[in-house]
């Protein structure tokens, strides 16, 4: 990571590779101003799917999950966003109703803009609309790269795939190895996976008989990337 991109995610504050970790301050301020700030409980949910894409929201603080409904009541989780990233993309970039849910997995804070004023600050702004070209485009690569490991891995591969991942956005180095704390429950990893619940708890018991993972409720330790990395591949 090159030291630009270290000053601007410390100018704006927000998570490493998310739309306002792009930008300047001044460029952040100017997006927080175009809407409302609000607060919401962990559980809450932000948007809905298949409801028009008349707004956006620019997260601030917590984490929010991105989950598609599934046949027979279950749902995919999509994707994981962070501080910094923006929610709603989609919908307002194509004008069509929008094809996920997002909800709170945690208490969030995060600024409501209309998709008329979001859209009207881009055609002024150019730099900020490529930083958007570029934010909606690493998406879509990893959106790509897990799909590929959804077909290509089994049950344990595609769990421990999720864990290094979880552990390059989250982890915190420890004295044993990398300690998570995770935003996710056993289903919403198994959602994540792509996995029944049952498939999960089986692969995260035998990662943690093999030793390479230590789990305490929503807390993972990492014992052995390098295994997890090789299991994944």
């Amino acid at each position: 990571m090159g030291t630009g991109t270290v000053r601007r995610l410390s100018t704006c504050g927000v998570a490493p590779g998310t739309f306002l970790a792009l930008l300047e301050e001044p460029e952040c301020r100017a997006l927080a101003q175009l809407g409302i700030r609000r607060a919401f409980p962990r559980g809450a949910a932000l948007m809905f799917e298949h409801e028009p894409g008349e707004r956006v929201m620019l997260l601030f603080v917590g984490r929010v999950k991105v989950t598609r409904a599934g046949e027979e009541g279950h749902d995919s989780l999509l994707n994981i966003c962070d501080p910094g990233d923006l929610l709603g993309e989609l919908a307002f970039i194509d004008g069509q109703p929008r094809i996920a849910t997002v909800t709170a997995l945690e208490p969030v804070e995060a600024v409501v803009i209309p998709a008329q004023a979001f859209r009207a600050h881009l055609e002024g702004t150019p730099r900020v609309a490529v930083a958007l070209l570029e934010a909606v485009t690493r998406q879509f690569r990893q959106t790509t790269v897990r799909l590929t490991q959804l077909a290509a891995s089994d049950t344990m591969g595609r769990v421990a795939a999720r864990i290094i991942e979880l552990a390059e956005r989250y982890g915190e180095p420890a004295d044993c190895g990398m300690a998570i704390t995770s935003p996710l429950s056993q289903e919403e990893l198994g959602a994540w996976t792509g996995a029944s619940r049952a498939g999960v708890a089986h692969a995260l018991k035998t990662l943690r008989e093999l030793g390479w993972v230590q789990i305490d409720r929503r807390r993972i330790l990492v014992r052995d990337l390098q295994a997890l990395r090789a299991r994944a591949a």
